[in-house]
């Protein structure tokens, strides 16, 4: 039989609508329709089992018509009962008998009065057996009669074992127990902090004077109350280790065994053997496995002193479903580093940053100086615990640093490590009082609640309170002691004093709830719930106030939550001194019948952008809202009653990325980076005037990034599935120009030799160009939409499109469409941008590429230009040119198949540069490094530019006339010699310098 379930029935076992659900009516005759029925029970307790395998955590149980849903981090599971009918409700009537349905059973669920309430005999529901049991004083019998109707389903959590037993489970027979954990996978260390780099948690050595104290009590005259210092102590509680679980709802009950594997890694030199560490005990919470140990043997190594670090790795060995050891699960390794605390002291817990607040030291002390706190005289309980705190010198680093060991003394930060606190309170009088100060309040645990003494007496926590307690000062002495060994570490004493009302506003208490959910951004406003059931916060919000003496009537009636029901107004702390603070989502209150009583529910609320904006840099979020008490409406003072809502995703999945694979890419069309030849690479894609004879070609740069790719579309692959709203279908892509400056892209030259510097513009759609120091800009290149998008592309703007204006043109012809270096050819840089809703980035890789603009032609000296000297007339000689556009088609070759090139690409001037012409007279043959005019004036050199009809159409037989060079030399004769002759010719996309060699003979017959 299990015992030691989460209460009984109502207060745990999840009896359906307020206590048992029960089917009242046959059961459905048709077979067919169970067998389904039967069929759907046992996918949603798969479904379940295999949730639970994966980590999901169970966070309530509600009651429906005709079963229950099991509520789960990941989603609800429904199971129906027994039968198809609706269910059925238990309730104690008016006549204090057990009602099911509205009929009376006639069975009482109170006892008779009787002696010492012994003789009294009544019946309860026993959620283990599903019957009736007679009570009779201490005696309990089964009477065997099932309180339950045919075809009832009952839930039980079995908090002990972590399972949930189902009675009345339609299709199956007896008790289904459902195991709520799930087995061992993984640990994964959680480090204290970092120990030169590595991941390590602290073995601590408290190093304290012991104290003895006198006994105490609040009535008698202790006001010399002091302790007495004894020898030294140096306690060593050991370590305390906490390890991540995968998955986090593991079951530690079948860790069979935890041990550690110990080792000194080298850094120089070691001394003394490796230490050993024996687990102690070990506790999980919140998916975090907390282990104690003892080291014995060996020394912990110091890197400083050692050249060693001591390191550690758990070790579980792990059950299976069969209690066998099948499972060895180790951690990674940790280091662990050894560090002295000294001198700890008790101290108030708002101590300033250099923690000098210390509590008092001797009674005395406390009582001559103004009390610390006010308490008022009804007040029902101020939680010493969390007034307090302890300070210790922190050896660590070298140097000793004082410092707070915990938040406060309900933190249970020193519990962990061997210690606790204890209260009690001190009596002492004053003046000529015959009763003593301390007797006008009483405390039970830390809490300290003021109340009326009894003749001159303390009473027991809870008596009469009267406003004649004011002005009265009690005063408490806290100790710290060694758990280990029983001694006493530090003592402190504080002194309240008992006011008429409070001087400013209180926080009674701040309730915490975690939640891990897993949160994954999407584009659509869809909210996301978090809700604290009601057993919650009847546990973590009236329990706790109970304790502090603060009925859950007094709460229901006078704390209202602030703000509002249905939108809380939510803070920046837990103070008294709180502010509102920007709403993250909507927290609001509801009430859930449970059947017996009413109780509230905080749900929180969150639309997906907003968790987004939460999550994308953080790992938790939190809210904080709070209920107020008025205390004195004039003076503004209230008690306060805070709840923090955090929310630290399970799974947190704000990093949508993907990868565009160059499988995406026709590999023809793509080359290496800066190279000539297609196929041998996927970093740059070359853009390129419309082709020579194709259907409504005329000569535009346009050039569709698109049809680089397969199928003609950009295909975002490898994204994780979980990111349903970023898969390929669901994602808006854009090209873009990536900003050029700080790389080897930017400046560019042009043909003239202006250089200009190239910018981005128009949210990514255009490159500027500007001469520098000038700030007009010119565009060179834009990104727009196909003039007939394709249906079902997914990208629109993927024209690439070179503009007609004179920076650019410029820019284009500076090098042959064969010279792909960055500096030559005009080059950018493109990048693909996925997006479905412009506030989650994508992260897309192998997303960036180059495009390399070709110029369109490129004209050749053919090196056949010769000329004579002193020939009769002057030397005469044709122009001669060569030439090809940007795939190396020849101008006048056959590939051509008949179309006319130059007038496609629309050459229509050719000009000499005649000042400029450059020799090598005088100097070194081949090398022009002279104007011909600083050499001689005596030289002539003049040309005959053609007209555009000329270089179409010819001239004297001439296919396509360039124009003719005239040479003459008026002076003297001459041997062989060269000039570089410089001709601008121009096109559709600008001008193109191309430098002729003219080589001149020697004087005829000299």
């Amino acid at each position: 039989m299990r015992k030691r379930f989460y209460g009984a029935l109502v207060l745990g076992s999840f009896l359906l609508a307020g206590g048992v659900v029960t089917s009242c009516s046959d059961y459905d005759d048709d077979i067919n329709n169970l067998n389904q029925r039967v069929d759907a029970v046992e996918k949603t307790l798969n479904d379940l089992k295999a949730a639970i395998e994966k980590g999901v955590t169970i966070n309530d149980i509600a009651t429906t018509d005709n079963g229950i849903v099991i509520k789960t981090s990941k989603g609800d599971f429904t199971i129906i009962n027994g039968t198809s009918q609706a269910g059925c409700t238990v309730e104690i009537g008016p006549n204090g008998t057990w009602v099911i349905n509205g009929k009376d059973t006639g069975k009482p669920s109170k006892g008779a009065d009787g002696e010492d309430g012994k003789d009294g005999i009544y019946y309860e529901p026993n959620a283990e057996t599903n019957t009736w049991w007679k009570v009779e004083g201490d005696k309990k019998t089964d009477t065997g009669v099932s309180y339950l109707a045919e075809g009832t389903i009952t839930a039980v959590y079995d908090k002990v074992n972590g399972e949930l037993l189902l009675n009345g489970v339609e299709g199956y027979q007896g008790t289904l127990v459902i195991s709520l954990t799930t087995g061992l996978k993984s640990l994964v260390f959680q480090p204290d902090f970092y120990y030169q780099g590595i991941e390590a948690m602290s073995v601590g050595t408290y190093n304290y004077t012991e104290k003895t104290v006198a006994k105490v009590n609040a009535d008698d005259d202790f006001s010399k109350d002091a302790p007495t210092s004894l020898k030294g102590v140096a306690m060593s509680p050991g370590l305390v280790a906490n390890y991540h679980m995968n998955p986090s709802n593991a079951d530690i009950n079948k860790i069979e065994k935890l041990s550690f594997i110990s080792d000194d890694k080298d850094y120089t030199r070691s001394e003394g053997g490796v230490v050993k560490a024996t687990v102690t005990s070990k506790e999980a919470k919140d998916g975090i496995l907390t282990v104690h140990a003892q080291l014995t043997d060996g020394t912990i190594k110091d890197i400083n002193t050692d050249g060693k670090v001591t390191v550690l790795a758990l070790q579980a060995n792990y059950k299976n479903a069969e209690e066998k050891v099948d499972t060895t699960i180790t951690s990674d390794y940790a280091a662990v580093k050894a560090v002295d605390y000294n001198d700890m002291v008790l101290a108030h817990a708002d101590a300033t940053v250099d923690h000098t607040k210390h509590l008092y030291a001797t009674a005395a002390e406390a009582i001559k100086n103004e009390a610390e706190y006010e308490i008022v005289w009804n007040h029902e309980g101020m939680d010493v615990a969390e007034l307090v705190q302890t300070h210790y010198d922190d050896l660590s680093s070298g140097t000793s640093v004082h410092e707070a060991w915990d938040v406060n003394a309900k933190s249970g930060t020193v519990e962990k490590y061997g210690f606790e606190y204890s209260y009690e309170l001190v009596g002492y009088h004053k003046g000529e009082n015959k009763t003593s100060e301390s007797a006008h309040a009483a405390m039970k645990g830390s809490v300290l609640r003021p109340q009326m003494p009894k003749d001159g007496k303390q009473q027991a926590f809870g008596a009469e309170q009267n406003q004649a307690e004011v002005n009265r000062e009690p005063l408490v002495r806290v100790i710290l002691r060694d758990k280990v060994s029983n001694k006493i570490a530090s003592v402190g004493y504080i002194k309240f004093k008992i006011v008429d009302q409070a001087a400013e506003s209180s926080v009674l208490l701040n309730a915490q709830f975690q939640f891990n959910d897993k949160y994954t951004v999407n584009c659509t406003e869809n909210e996301h719930k978090l809700e604290i059931a009601w057993h919650d916060f009847e546990e973590d919000i009236l329990a706790k106030l109970q304790e502090l003496g603060i009925s859950k009537e007094d709460f229901h009636t006078n704390f209202k939550l602030e703000g509002g029901n249905d939108d809380a107004t939510q803070y920046d702390g837990v103070t008294a001194t709180s502010q509102p603070a920007t709403k993250k989502g909507i927290v609001k209150q509801t009430i859930s019948d449970t059947g017996a009583e009413q109780t509230e529910i905080i749900t929180w609320t969150l639309k997906n952008n907003e968790a987004y904006q939460l999550f994308k840099n953080n790992e938790a979020a939190s809210v904080v809202v709070r209920y107020a008490k008025e205390i004195d409406a004039t003076k503004h003072i209230y008690q306060y009653v805070y709840v923090t809502l955090t929310w630290t995703p399970s799974e947190r999945n704000v990093t949508p990325a993907g990868k565009l694979a160059d499988s995406d890419k026709i590999k023809e069309y793509w080359y290496a980076t800066n190279k000539p030849t297609a196929g041998s690479g996927y970093s740059d894609i070359h853009a390129n005037v419309e082709t020579v004879g194709q259907i409504g070609a005329n000569d535009e740069f346009k050039s569709d990034i698109l049809n680089t790719f397969v199928g003609n579309d950009v295909t975002v692959s490898d994204v994780n599935s979980v990111y349903t709203a970023f898969q390929n279908d669901k994602l808006t892509k854009e090209f873009k120009f990536v900003d050029p400056q700080g790389t080897d892209l930017t400046p560019v030259t042009g043909n003239s030799g202006t250089q200009y510097e190239i910018t981005v513009g128009k949210n990514g759609t255009v490159l500027y160009a500007n001469i520098k120091g000038d700030l007009n800009k010119y565009e060179v290149v834009r990104l727009i939409n196909q003039e007939t998008p394709a249906a079902g592309k997914t990208i629109q703007q993927s024209v690439l499109e070179y503009v007609d204006n004179d920076v650019a043109k410029d820019i284009l012809n500076y090098a042959d469409h064969k010279d792909l270096d960055v500096k030559e050819t005009f080059t950018a840089q493109l990048e693909i941008k996925p997006t479905n809703c412009d506030w989650v980035p994508f992260t897309l890789d192998n997303n960036k590429f180059f495009v390399k603009f070709l110029r369109p032609i490129s004209i050749i000296d053919p090196n056949d230009n010769t000329f004579t000297d002193a020939e009769t007339g002057g030397a005469k000689r044709d122009l001669t040119l060569k030439f090809v556009d940007w795939r190396d088609h020849n101008f006048d070759g056959t590939e051509t198949k008949g179309h006319n090139y130059y007038e496609y690409y629309g050459v229509n001037k050719i000009e000499c540069l005649e000042k400029d012409i450059k020799t090598d007279l005088n100097g070194t043959s081949g090398k022009f490094d002279k104007l011909l005019s600083s050499v001689t004036d005596k030289i002539k050199f003049h040309f005959t530019e053609p007209t555009y009809q000329e270089i179409q159409q010819g001239k004297n037989g001439i296919k396509h006339y360039f124009g003719t060079l005239l040479y003459e030399n008026n002076g003297v004769t001459v041997g062989d010699f060269q000039i570089q002759v410089p001709f601008d010719v121009t096109y559709d996309w600008g001008t193109i310098r191309v430098y002729v060699v003219c080589k001149i003979s020697k004087t005829q017959a000299n």
